[in-house]
Protein backbone atom coordinates (compact mmCIF):
# COMPACT_ATOMS: atom_id res chain seq x y z
CA UNK A 1 0.00 0.00 0.00
CA UNK A 2 3.13 2.54 1.06
CA UNK A 3 4.04 1.95 -2.75
CA UNK A 4 0.67 3.10 -4.06
CA UNK A 5 1.04 6.26 -2.05
CA UNK A 6 3.97 7.18 -3.24
CA UNK A 7 2.99 6.70 -7.12
CA UNK A 8 0.06 8.94 -6.43
CA UNK A 9 1.78 11.95 -5.30
CA UNK A 10 4.61 10.77 -8.27
CA UNK A 11 1.56 11.51 -10.49
CA UNK A 12 0.23 14.75 -8.70
CA UNK A 13 3.44 16.34 -8.83
CA UNK A 14 3.91 15.47 -12.12
CA UNK A 15 0.60 16.67 -13.16
CA UNK A 16 0.97 19.83 -11.60
CA UNK A 17 4.61 20.64 -12.57
CA UNK A 18 3.03 20.32 -15.94
CA UNK A 19 0.36 22.59 -15.38
CA UNK A 20 2.70 25.26 -13.83
CA UNK A 21 5.01 24.87 -17.29
CA UNK A 22 1.37 25.22 -19.36
CA UNK A 23 -0.16 28.16 -17.37
CA UNK A 24 -3.36 26.42 -15.50
CA UNK A 25 -4.98 28.04 -13.71
CA UNK A 26 -3.27 31.45 -14.01
CA UNK A 27 -4.71 34.60 -13.89
CA UNK A 28 -2.23 36.53 -15.51
CA UNK A 29 -3.79 35.72 -18.71
CA UNK A 30 -6.97 37.86 -17.82
CA UNK A 31 -4.83 40.80 -16.22
CA UNK A 32 -2.90 40.67 -19.93
CA UNK A 33 -5.92 41.16 -21.29
CA UNK A 34 -7.42 43.85 -19.39
CA UNK A 35 -3.93 46.09 -20.02
CA UNK A 36 -4.03 45.46 -23.41
CA UNK A 37 -7.73 46.63 -23.66
CA UNK A 38 -6.97 49.90 -21.95
CA UNK A 39 -3.85 50.25 -23.43
CA UNK A 40 -5.77 50.34 -26.81
CA UNK A 41 -8.53 52.50 -25.68
CA UNK A 42 -5.96 55.39 -24.09
CA UNK A 43 -4.22 54.38 -27.42
CA UNK A 44 -7.49 55.52 -29.33
CA UNK A 45 -8.21 58.46 -27.26
CA UNK A 46 -4.62 59.64 -27.92
CA UNK A 47 -4.86 59.29 -31.85
CA UNK A 48 -8.38 60.61 -32.05
CA UNK A 49 -7.23 63.45 -29.36
CA UNK A 50 -4.44 64.57 -31.62
CA UNK A 51 -5.93 64.39 -34.66
CA UNK A 52 -8.64 67.09 -33.45
CA UNK A 53 -5.80 69.41 -32.22
CA UNK A 54 -4.39 69.12 -35.44
CA UNK A 55 -7.22 70.16 -37.53
CA UNK A 56 -7.96 72.84 -34.63
CA UNK A 57 -4.74 74.27 -35.18
CA UNK A 58 -4.59 74.15 -38.72
CA UNK A 59 -7.85 76.17 -38.42
CA UNK A 60 -6.37 78.76 -36.15
CA UNK A 61 -3.34 79.51 -37.88
CA UNK A 62 -5.09 79.94 -41.59
CA UNK A 63 -7.78 82.31 -39.97
CA UNK A 64 -4.91 83.87 -38.15
CA UNK A 65 -3.56 84.30 -41.90
CA UNK A 66 -6.88 85.66 -43.61
CA UNK A 67 -7.04 87.88 -40.85
CA UNK A 68 -3.85 89.45 -41.01
CA UNK A 69 -4.44 89.78 -44.66
CA UNK A 70 -6.70 92.02 -44.66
Amino acid sequence: MPQLDIDLIEDFLFFAFVALLLGFGDDESEENAIERTIEAQLATFYIATRKTLREESRLVSSSSAVIFNR
